[in-house]
């Protein structure tokens, strides 16, 4: 097992976990994030998310994930998709929402919930066609349906 898989399943396995998750499409593309330490082939594409901080509801969440983790001021719109993953220690409920830029241009951040090691590692555009022709092990399997 990777060192980095190590400290992922350390840090945030062996519990159920609740992320909040922003969906921003622009231009028939999708914003994802690269998640070293995490699934079968050691990363994962997903898109900004984290878990919501106490008394700070889902929609507050998802915005300061997204400012956190890529640069950008959004506004929560509508919920889009619950999930659950679940990959060695790995328990998670996760809750898509639609977003809409308001400011910002998109960098690649930092996961505070990872202070000492570095999980978050690229941030790309994918068309549909592109998330499709992915290994179906290293991105959630239900983005193409909710994509409008």
């Amino acid at each position: 097992m990777s060192d980095i898989k190590k400290q992922v399943q350390e840090h945030y396995g062996n519990r159920i976990r609740v992320r909040a998750c922003g969906v921003l499409i622009e231009n028939d593309k999708i914003m994802m994030l690269k998640h070293e330490g995490i699934g079968e082939l050691n990363y994962y594409w997903s898109v900004p998310g984290g878990e919501p901080l106490l008394n700070e509801n889902l929609a507050q969440a998802v915005e300061r994930e997204m400012e956190e983790e890529v640069n950008l001021k959004v506004k929560t719109q509508d919920l889009l998709h619950v999930n659950e993953y679940i990959n060695d220690s790995l328990h998670a409920i996760e809750l898509y929402f639609r977003v809409i830029r308001e400011r910002g241009s998109e960098k690649l951040g930092i996961d505070p919930e990872s202070p000492n090691f570095r999980v978050l590692t690229d941030l790309k555009w994918f068309l549909k066609t592109d998330l499709l022709a992915m290994n179906p092990k290293t991105r959630p399997d239900f983005l193409e349906k909710i994509w409008h």
